[in-house]
């Protein structure tokens, strides 16, 4: 039997792991809550800040990639050390930047750590939970990007007001440095190494097979979608509360940690509704890709019908909906492909997921919309055009994800492709070639 501190310890790491997402999401959505003074100071059109708050993921390729085949080899307690370290390096440079071509060069930086994080961080809980147990640690350390801004936001806007935007990112530094002292000494590494029960002893196959597959496909895509949603709002949510709709920058700061209040309620809820509906022998195929997919397709009409509204507390409460039911996708696309990939690919292939996604709608949705808001007869009118478009986008993105998302079928390939060296495979029934049938039916 373990002990108590034995059954503790995956919790103490999924607390250590949330405030790592904190701190990572509070880092990256600073320049947010900066935006307004950050662009009179340094004299910036909607665009070029568009283009700043899109930089951080011109490196998320690279980054992101060698963060995911890294932890195929090495723990992820150091891994995430040296993530956590240069986000902190990052911060420091925006107390004495004064143009343009400085803000991108930290954004950039700060990308280069900011790309593997995610994924990282998932492997490090797949470590220490069970397939079937996952989803509720997962939506937790997920969720650790609402509390970020849910935390950060009044705090940083406050002392926005009060001591100028550059010290919030000096804060933040200081903050993410003192994670990293505290990881060093009490982080530890997870032994958890079976698979999933259906994917059973699954054999590596070859990364174009699992980079080509259906499956992988349609979570990506889902990311993707969501992935928009998270970086135009973290780059310009603050922006159109204050320009668009009107608030003060105080008011802003509340009202900003609206959305991410409803991210972490509905997430946390779905998380758990999904492991109760995997623990009572539902499909994954429905216990997580139809209901992910769904959340999305109503998160995208909650987002497109806000842009109808005038401002006050419906059109708050759609736009928070809007934002809160798609970041669900972050808690169970990574969850089915763990649960489809052979476990020593399965870093690799969530630093994959995680870094085509970001990179992709990183790279250019924060630039596309400072160029919708420029062009809008009014800030209001670019504003409710660039969040209608992203609301349409995520509604797409989900049916065609609902199309493509078949575990149990992917499993089955990917089994009947990894034969033995030297084996062929055998022509009468067996049980390993009847389980995938039986499996496939749940698709």
């Amino acid at each position: 039997m373990p002990t108590t501190r034995e059954s503790l310890k995956p919790w103490f790491i999924v607390f250590m792991l949330t405030l790592f997402m904190i701190l990572a999401f509070a880092d990256r959505a600073v320049l947010g809550f900066a935006a307004v003074p950050l662009m009179r100071d340094l004299n910036l059109t909607p665009s070029q800040f568009g283009l700043a708050a899109s930089a951080m993921y011109w490196v998320y390729p690279v980054a992101g990639i060698a963060g995911g085949f890294l932890v195929n080899r090495w723990p992820t307690k150091w891994v995430l050390a040296g993530l956590a370290t240069v986000w902190a390096a990052t911060q420091f440079p925006m107390l004495w930047a004064s143009t343009l071509n400085e803000v991108v060069a930290a954004r950039v930086l700060l990308g280069l750590g900011e790309g593997p994080a995610f994924a990282v961080v998932l492997h490090a809980v797949f470590k220490w939970f069970e397939d079937d147990r996952r989803a509720v640690p997962t939506s937790i350390v997920s969720e650790g990007a609402a509390f970020g801004i849910v935390l950060a936001a009044p705090v940083v806007a406050y002392f926005i007001v009060a001591q100028g935007w550059r010290f919030g990112f000096g804060l933040l530094g200081t903050l993410t440095a003192a994670w990293v002292v505290l990881w060093l000494i009490f982080g530890s590494e997870g032994k958890v190494t079976r698979p999933s029960a259906e994917a059973g002893n699954l054999q590596p196959v070859s990364y174009r097979l699992l980079l080509l597959d259906r499956t992988f496909i349609g979570n990506t895509l889902a990311g993707f979608a969501v992935a928009c949603g998270i970086t135009i709002m973290l780059a310009w949510l603050p922006p159109y509360l204050t320009r668009g709709l009107g608030y003060s920058t105080t008011e802003t700061g509340w009202l900003t940690t609206l959305p991410w209040i409803a991210s972490i309620v509905l997430v946390l809820g779905g998380g758990y509704l999904s492991q109760r509906l995997l623990l009572a022998g539902v499909p994954s195929r429905h216990a997580r890709a139809s209901f992910l997919c769904l959340c999305l397709v109503a998160g995208g009409a909650a987002t497109a019908a806000m842009t109808f509204l005038s401002p006050g507390p419906l059109q708050l409460a759609l736009l928070a909906i809007g934002f809160g039911l798609p970041t669900l996708v972050w808690t169970l696309s990574p969850a089915v492909i763990a649960e489809v990939t052979p476990v020593a690919q399965r870093g690799a292939m969530l630093g994959l997921f995680s870094t085509i996604a970001n990179s992709a709608a990183g790279s250019f949705a924060p630039y596309l919309m400072g160029l919708v808001v420029e062009r809008g007869a009014t800030p209001s009118a670019g504003y409710a055009l660039g969040f209608l478009t992203l609301g349409l986008l995520q509604a797409v993105c989900a049916v065609l994800a609902w199309i493509l998302i078949r575990p149990a079928t992917t499993i089955a390939r990917f089994r009947a492709k990894a034969q033995p060296a030297g084996t062929r495979p055998s022509t009468a029934p067996t049980a390993m070639a009847i389980q995938p049938a039986r499996a496939a039916a749940g698709d």
